[in-house]
């Protein structure tokens, strides 16, 4: 691996281009003969003037750095005043002129967008991976040998339902980790499965509030709409929202506050897998937006129990408001 690198990491499994990171991490670390600086910036709430010193790097303090920045609005295609882009772009440019030696910096990103002016530039200075999901046959075995780490037994036809469950790596990881907690002699079946799997078929709130967090409004509508012809009440749908919002915004105010991993954890009462996904998901709004959303949230409950409007244009509205930058 070359020193002073730039990494454009792109795909849909955060899983596996978190997996990847820890991998050039890793690489970077038996290079230099000891662990690299890990500095992790949030790429919309900051600017493009304080970007650039963020970036500069001095073998004087650190032998060596990784700087990453996951999932920049800058680098996707919500449209963004032209000047603040234009200043993303200038700061990486300027980056990449200069000697970077001992440090690495990682973007990543969703979607490879080769019409956003930064990506443009990075396609032709820096080190583009594509992450790809797994085939499905890697994916079972992926399954399996999670499954198997755990001790958890587990039907061949039951890790095959898992696999071809359209989930995310992060959501099975979680599954599994329930799994295990559930002690058993024999070994699970589909039919136990099931119990505790949601298909795409069988869409449940889990599967907004994820859109919401990315900020997606075309999947965050459909999968309203999914839920509304399940029978789902819209209080219940707005409570969950609320409750992945409030977890959000802890994990985010705690970061801010420099508390680590640990006492994040303390904090929300959730598992290390929940506080890994919400430090992703909350570069996706800034400070400002999420107390908007709480607003949001509070006038929309306050509409559904008092008064007379169409619930459902209610909550559409709620969906795009959340979604809109």
């Amino acid at each position: 691996m070359e020193s002073g690198a730039v990494y454009l990491l792109w795909g849909p499994e955060s899983y596996l281009i978190n997996r990847k990171i820890e991998e050039i991490v890793a690489q970077m670390a038996a290079e230099m003969g000891g662990e690299p600086e890990i500095m992790a910036i949030d790429g919309d709430e900051t600017l493009p003037t304080e970007l650039g010193p963020l970036l500069e790097f001095s073998p004087l303090f650190a032998m060596a750095r990784v700087v990453i920045i996951r999932n920049p609005g800058w680098l996707g295609r919500a449209a963004r005043p032209a000047k603040k882009t234009t200043g993303y772009l200038q700061v990486m440019e300027d980056y990449l002129r200069r000697d970077n030696q001992g440090q690495v910096v990682i973007l990543t990103a969703a979607e490879n967008n080769t019409a956003n002016p930064v990506v443009k530039m990075l396609q032709k200075q820096a080190r583009i991976i594509n992450i790809k999901s797994l085939a499905a046959a890697d994916l079972e075995k992926w399954c399996r040998r999670e499954l198997e780490q755990r001790q958890v037994k587990v039907g061949a036809a039951a890790v095959a339902r898992m696999a071809a469950s359209g989930q995310d790596m992060y959501y099975l990881e979680n599954m599994f980790e329930k799994m295990s907690l559930l002690k058993r002699d024999e070994a699970w079946q589909v039919a136990d499965v099931e119990e505790h799997l949601d298909s795409r078929e069988e869409i449940k709130v889990f599967k907004l509030t994820d859109a919401l967090l990315n900020r997606n409004l075309k999947s965050s509508l459909a999968v309203f709409r999914q839920l509304l012809d399940q029978g789902q009440p819209h209080l219940l749908i707005l409570a969950m929202i609320a409750q992945q919002f409030v977890v959000l915004g802890k994990v985010k105010f705690g970061i801010e506050a420099g508390y680590s991993s640990a006492q994040l954890a303390q904090l929300t009462g959730q598992k290390d897998f929940v506080i890994r996904k919400m430090r992703e998901k909350g570069a996706n709004f800034d400070s400002r937006e999420i107390r908007r959303v709480f607003e949001r949230l509070l006038e929309t409950d306050t509409i559904l129990k008092s008064e007379s409007k169409d619930p459902r244009i209610v909550m559409e509205t709620l969906l795009v408001d959340i979604c809109s930058r």
